[in-house]
C-alpha cells in the first residue's frame, strides 16, 4: 500500500543527471550479459547455467549501478522508501512503503529507484550463491 499523503520536496531532482543514470545502467547491464558468457566460454554453445547466472549478473549490474548512483548524486529518495517485513508462518513477506509526494515526474523515478534497489538486493545473494558453487564446486 502506498502512503497517499503529499510530501514537500526539499529541492528538484536533478532529472537530466537521473536519465543519464538510468542509460548507464541499462548499457551496463546490457553490457554485462556477454561478458559474463565469454568469461563462461559460453558465447558459441549456450548453457542453462552460465546463462542463468549471466542474466542475473546483467540484471544485477543494471540495479545496483542506479541504486547506488542515484546514492552517489545524493538524490534523497531513500527518505520516501520504507520497508516491513513481515512473518507469519513459513511465509516471508517483504513489504516496501513508498510515500508519494504528488509531483508525476518525481513519483516516477522514485518508483524506478525502488525497482532497481529490491533487483539489486534481490538478486546479490543468489548470484554469490552461485558463483561459490562455481568456485568451490
Amino acid at each position: 500500500m502506498n502512503d497517499t499523503r503529499p510530501v514537500p520536496l526539499p529541492a528538484p531532482l536533478p532529472t537530466g543527471s537521473l536519465m543519464r543514470l538510468w542509460g548507464s545502467a541499462i548499457l551496463a547491464g546490457a553490457l554485462t550479459v556477454p561478458a559474463v558468457l565469454a568469461l563462461f566460454g559460453a558465447m558459441t554453445e549456450l548453457e542453462a547455467f552460465p546463462a542463468l547466472i549471466a542474466a542475473s549478473s546483467g540484471l544485477m549490474a543494471f540495479g545496483g549501478v542506479f541504486f547506488l548512483g542515484v546514492n552517489l548524486l545524493g538524490v534523497r529518495l531513500e527518505a520516501r522508501v520504507r520497508d516491513e517485513t513481515r512473518i507469519s508462518g513459513a511465509n516471508v513477506d517483504h513489504i516496501t512503503h513508498v510515500t508519494e509526494t504528488g509531483d508525476a515526474e518525481t513519483d516516477r523515478w522514485l518508483a524506478r529507484y525502488v525497482f532497481a534497489r529490491n533487483l539489486f538486493g534481490s538478486l546479490i545473494v543468489p548470484l554469490a550463491i552461485f558463483l561459490g558453487l562455481i568456485w568451490f564446486g
